[in-house]
């Protein structure tokens, strides 16, 4: 087997007979030190696999996982995936996407998006506003905006993104990642209106509801500001938000609603305008 890498890209080609993890790793670990996010695996010229070869990707998926990175498989040939399929924690585990393209798309979502107030990327602390269906963005941003100026505390906005339970987490979603992309790039352009530089993420969840949770556990957060629509007060999803933050955030929580007619977007949507998009 040959390999040689190229950027984000680890390009496999020949033939997969044994389990070929180490040979392949120390190319993997350079490539994740200017790729953090992750890398890809590009299998466009194996020609043939066998089960104790395609071990080498649940060993390469273990090792990424453990670093905090993502690695996706890509261009698979079907008599490769066959193989696969049949072999137990890589059939279920492996995130498979059916091109180069495809995959590199679903890794850039995954790096956070830095901005001037925290050009690191830095994530940790501060104050979470959570983009979810809904809840009203714009007043969420309206609270923060004051919220950040007498905390002096950074603002992360974070998209949930759910992954059906019978596909690996780390899964390209293609559709959904689009979605989210143009969702996070509305509520950068909302939060600039507001004299706000925050970073943003996708977070991949099985469940909003405790993923929302586990975001805040993970990124330590000080305070989750969620926003309510004025024209929508009786929204179940609203309120079952609201009372899931109240019982169980660890930290503090700021739940606001806008007066009833206090205002509408440019384009005479409810202010806030971005829940159709889900």
């Amino acid at each position: 087997m040959i390999v040689t890498t190229k950027e984000n890209v680890v390009q496999l080609n020949g033939s997969l007979v044994k389990n070929q993890w180490l040979t392949i790793k120390a190319a993997a670990n350079l490539l994740l030190k200017s790729h953090p996010e992750g890398i890809i695996i590009d299998c466009q010229g194996l020609d043939h696999v066998t089960e104790e070869g395609a071990r080498t990707f649940l060993d390469a998926l273990r090792d990424i996982q453990s670093a905090g990175a993502r690695i996706v498989v890509c261009n698979l040939p079907e008599n490769v995936q066959t193989v696969i399929r049949s072999v137990p924690g890589v059939r279920s585990q492996l995130p498979i996407a059916r091109s180069l393209e495809e995959a590199r798309a679903s890794l850039e979502l995954s790096e956070p998006a830095a901005t001037e107030s925290n050009g690191h990327g830095e994530r940790s602390g501060g104050i979470i506003i959570p983009i979810l269906p809904g809840l009203d963005l714009e007043h969420a941003l309206t609270i923060s905006t004051r919220l950040a100026r007498d905390l002096k505390a950074p603002v992360h906005l974070v998209y949930l993104l759910e992954v059906s339970r019978n596909l690996p987490l780390a899964s390209p979603l293609p559709e959904q990642e689009t979605i989210a992309t143009k969702v996070l790039q509305d509520a950068l352009e909302r939060a600039r209106k507001h004299n706000l530089t925050p970073s943003a993420s996708v977070e991949r969840v099985r469940d909003p509801d405790e993923g929302l949770l586990q975001v805040l556990r993970n990124l330590k957060a000080e305070c989750v500001v969620v926003g309510g629509f004025a024209h929508r007060v009786e929204d179940a999803r609203f309120f079952d938000i609201a009372e899931l933050l109240l019982r169980r955030a660890p930290c503090s929580v700021l739940v606001g609603r806008k007066a009833p007619g206090a205002g509408e977007n440019v384009e005479g949507l409810p202010a806030g305008g971005i829940e159709d998009e889900f």
